[in-house]
């Protein structure tokens, strides 16, 4: 996918955010999968006669319900925010739901998913709660930004 059109940008921007709403989505199933094991374990421990195994069991599986549970309210909140976030138009500095270049990577800033790649472009995905986006939001192409350790160029912004 090229991104020399406005309207190139654009649909770069809404694949961006589909994949990772298709992530998170992925993320939110894994944990209802293993919420439900979880608690299909801890029901079908038997009460033994090695003393308390049967209530290990049932805590550990209980532990592990309320782990996935939390990773289960992260995840769906996570989609709440993706699915809100505008990209519907170009931005010319950095804020949430805008793409950049820079150090030969792309970055879009939506929730921290780290990389993935579209087509045969890696891009970084970027929480907009994290430190690395406070220091960049407002940049504007052209402006230079230190990034691992060395000056760089913001190349584009859209």
């Amino acid at each position: 996918m090229k991104l020399n059109s406005e309207s190139d940008k654009l649909a770069f921007k809404h694949v961006l955010k589909n994949e990772c709403i298709k992530q998170i989505n992925q993320r939110i199933n894994n944990a209802k999968s293993a919420i439900k094991l979880a608690q299909e374990a801890a029901n079908s421990s038997d009460k033994s006669t090695a003393g308390d195994k049967f209530e290990t069991s049932r805590a550990m599986g209980q532990i592990d319900t309320e782990m996935n549970s939390k990773q289960l309210q992260e995840a769906e909140q996570e989609l709440l925010f993706l699915e809100k976030m505008d990209v519907n138009n170009l931005k010319d500095c950095i804020a949430l739901g805008s793409v950049f270049e820079m150090s030969d990577l792309l970055f879009f800033i939506a929730i921290g998913l780290g990389p993935i790649k579209i087509d045969s472009k890696k891009v970084m995905v970027v929480s907009s709660k994290s430190p690395f986006y406070e220091n960049i939001k407002n940049k504007k192409t052209g402006e230079l930004f230190e990034f691992m350790d060395k000056m760089d160029e913001i190349k584009m912004v859209f």
